[in-house]
């Protein structure tokens, strides 16, 4: 007998009780018209409280993972997969906790996928603060930006955008993506060398070797709150993380070559940043941090 779709949620959290992240996230979830999910919040040893508050909370549907240290949220996610394993998941489905979305968005995602047998799917994502602004839709990996994972239409306004209902894309963003539980399983998880950032770039690469499809349906919407997890773009933690898988992922996937002409790049685009009054001219030595630990590995 076919087994009836069953989705896990895993969302990954570290000091989400402050920022009016959690609670939004959580009511979002609770909301679900269908129930055919468990959510696993995995938390990575917060320090704010919300460790404490998730031993506490007491919703349907909910299962908490409290780790003793912060593993990342590759690692974290990784839980998720064991856990969607042990309680017989036919899809697994990660997705930032600063994100919020309609009733209908979790159940939705699985039937879409199942409906284009593919084997990952993302919604289109908006700006949490501008709704009619898109921060994702489809992805590609650029040279000339330096192979980043590029963010196709980011900051248009979506009635600029001829959008398809099914779209194929090369990238996609982890922020909010289901997947075929064997899919996911087929590419070992996600690399757990990334702390944070790069892994889902380093998955899609893997992906598409396997010949496997990831979809984006622009009729799904989920509205996310960029940055506030990591403390923005251009902080010291952000700029570090970031550097670092960037350089592991070229490194693995482009050769020595390729690898010095994206450090060029790179460098070239963090001074342009200071120049501007984006990032801090400290933000520099946290950019050189994550360039040489990302070149030993």
């Amino acid at each position: 007998m076919e087994r009836l779709p069953m989705n896990v949620i895993v969302t990954v959290t570290f000091n989400a009780l402050n920022d009016d992240i959690l609670e939004p996230f959580l009511d979002s979830i609770e909301a679900q018209r269908n129930r055919d999910f468990i959510l696993l919040i995995v938390d990575n040893a917060s320090t704010d409280g919300t460790a404490d508050y998730l031993r506490q909370l007491d919703r349907p549907n909910t299962h908490v993972i409290l780790n003793d240290e912060n593993v990342g949220f590759a690692k974290g996610c990784n839980q998720g997969l064991a856990f969607a394993r042990s309680h017989g998941a036919t899809h697994i489905t990660f997705i930032n906790n600063d994100t919020e979305f309609n009733d209908s968005l979790m159940h939705a995602m699985v039937g879409s996928l199942e409906e284009q047998k593919a084997d990952a799917l993302v919604p289109l994502i908006t700006y949490y603060s501008q709704p009619d602004r898109i921060w994702f839709v489809t992805g590609s990996f650029r040279l000339a930006r330096g192979i980043i994972p590029f963010h196709d239409h980011i900051g248009r306004l979506r009635r600029e955008v001829p959008m398809k209902a099914i779209e194929d894309t090369k990238f996609a963003s982890g922020c909010c993506i289901t997947f075929n539980i064997d899919s996911f399983e087929a590419m070992n998880g996600f690399d757990e060398r990334h702390f944070v950032y790069w892994e889902d770039a380093e998955l899609c690469m893997k992906m598409a070797a396997a010949g496997q499809r990831i979809v984006v349906d622009t009729r799904l919407e989920c509205r996310h709150k960029v940055s506030v997890s990591t403390g923005g773009s251009f902080s010291a933690f952000s700029i570090y993380h970031f550097t670092r898988g960037h350089m592991i992922f070229v490194r693995d996937h482009f050769g020595k070559v390729i690898t010095a002409l994206v450090i060029c790049v790179s460098l070239a685009k963090a001074v342009l940043n200071v120049i501007r009054g984006r990032m801090k001219i400290r933000g520099l030595k946290s950019w050189y941090r994550g360039i040489a630990s990302g070149l030993r590995g």
